[in-house]
């Protein structure tokens, strides 16, 4: 099969549409390439009316840049990422580096510092485990800031436009009604995941879970991160070297596979899920395909036509 690149036209719009790469036939024939790519989505025929063909397509970005070697356009050209899958890449690869610190050089179940000590002078001894530790923290602090805005980039991103919220928490006893924009500006993430989310997907209460004071608690250790009101005390530093701390660290693809595990088993799906929270598949599946709002622009082969 040759495949297609072709374009979304968006309609009585002047914009450029979406481009798309006409990657397989059928879903089953589909395999993940980068776990911090977007998801395809699966057009099929509407089996109502006797419809059986599909078609994979994957979203294709590009970036054009000022210089012309040849004389000919300089653009590269890359499958669109997934904005929570990327967060979520960044945040599982300094965890990664700060647990083999702690394991190689920091855990006191292996490592007997007090032997440690008298290698070398005491001076030599201090400034060598001062940058293993800032080594350590850092990569920590990137794990649970990163960790943090995949949760409220996926709760915003979670959120249809036409969405609203209403509370009645005002104490005057008004009803304040919130759009899209508002809630994500206004309202904090443990109430868009605890009670819009919640609504957004049809779930049992996440409240009730045990996720849900592990969030708690990891909600606290990134505004100890982001809210210091001292650059003196770096004594909450030292929450790092509890025993239970990685499994705290979790939390983000916890908390999205809890939605994930609920929504799929409504059999629905959502192009804004990241393969790092399902490898096995959970291709968006749409049965909306008009031929009208897509125009073919070139192949894989020969590229772009126009």
């Amino acid at each position: 099969m040759s495949r297609r690149k072709t374009k979304a036209k968006k309609p009585n719009e002047n914009k450029k549409g979406k481009e798309f790469l006409v990657i397989s036939k059928h879903p089953d024939d589909y395999k993940p390439f980068d776990i911090r790519a977007n998801k395809p989505i699966c057009y099929k025929g509407d089996p109502i009316k006797g419809e059986t063909g599909s078609i994979v397509l994957q979203e294709i970005e590009n970036v054009g840049f000022s210089s012309k070697p040849k004389g000919k356009k300089n653009t590269i050209d890359y499958f669109a990422p997934n904005n929570v899958g990327i967060l979520l890449s960044i945040a599982n690869k300094a965890l990664l580096s700060a647990k083999k610190i702690f394991q190689e050089k920091l855990n006191p179940n292996t490592v007997n510092h007090f032997e440690d000590d008298n290698k070398f002078g005491r001076e030599e001894t201090i400034i060598q485990n001062s940058g293993m530790m800032y080594d350590f923290i850092e990569s920590v602090q990137v794990g649970i800031v990163f960790g943090y805005t995949a949760l409220e980039t996926f709760a915003n991103l979670s959120i249809p436009q036409n969405y609203e919220y209403k509370s009645d928490m005002n104490n005057k006893g008004i009803i304040e009604i919130y759009d899209k924009s508002a809630i994500e500006r206004w309202i904090t993430l443990r109430m868009k995941i605890s009670e819009i989310l919640v609504k957004i997907y049809d779930t049992d209460s996440i409240k009730n879970k045990k996720i849900w004071n592990d969030f708690l608690e990891f909600e606290k250790l990134r505004h100890e991160i982001i809210h210091q009101k001292s650059v003196e005390d770096t004594k909450f530093y030292h929450k790092y070297f509890k025993r239970d701390f990685f499994r705290i660290c979790e939390v983000p693809e916890k908390i999205i596979s809890f939605f994930y595990e609920e929504y799929e088993g409504k059999e629905k799906t959502n192009p804004l899920w990241p393969w790092i929270i399902n490898t096995e598949g959970g291709i968006p599946i749409s049965y909306k395909f008009k031929a009208e709002q897509f125009e073919i622009i070139g192949n894989i082969y020969e590229g772009r036509k126009k």
